[in-house]
């Protein structure tokens, strides 16, 4: 058991770390949770007091990562707890991986499902493959435009 939780996630980030990638080392058991969750004060200079209308919602919600992208660049790894996670935030380089791992099926994390299987059972956000396709094709006249029509009430 303890391979699971510490041994197995250890080798996985030297592995990922001799292969080039960097990102925020992480803390077992949460890897970079609390980072993520720590609430850092932002130093401002008084003279930017003025508002400042941005359109970088990405940086507010997110700081952590506007954080980490500024240290670690546009492609980097991080971790929930024990599983690593890529953040890829270069359109040429996701394009890139899209093209290489298309014909690849990834699947859901098993985090994602042991958490939310409870929850989703077998519907639409758990199932994959030809699963997914057959609910998928199910679901779809569903949303069609004339079902989604509201008829104003007087």
């Amino acid at each position: 058991m303890a391979f699971v939780f510490m041994v197995s996630p250890t080798l996985v980030h030297k592995k990922l770390r001799r292969s080039g990638f960097t990102g925020p080392s992480p803390r077992f058991p949460l890897g970079n949770l609390l980072d993520m969750t720590k609430k850092e004060k932002i130093k401002r200079d008084p003279s930017e007091d003025r508002l400042d209308i941005s359109h970088d919602i990405h940086s507010i919600v997110f700081p952590h990562f506007a954080q980490w992208r500024k240290l670690y660049g546009k492609v980097f790894i991080y971790w929930l707890g024990t599983e690593p996670f890529l953040y890829i935030a270069d359109p040429e380089y996701l394009k890139v991986i899209s093209s290489v791992v298309v014909t690849k099926n990834w699947g859901k994390p098993i985090v994602f499902r042991r958490d939310r299987q409870p929850m989703f059972g077998d519907g639409l956000v758990m199932v994959e493959g030809d699963r997914w396709v057959g609910n998928r094709h199910t679901i779809t006249p569903l949303f069609s435009m004339t079902n989604l029509n509201c008829k104003r009430m007087r």
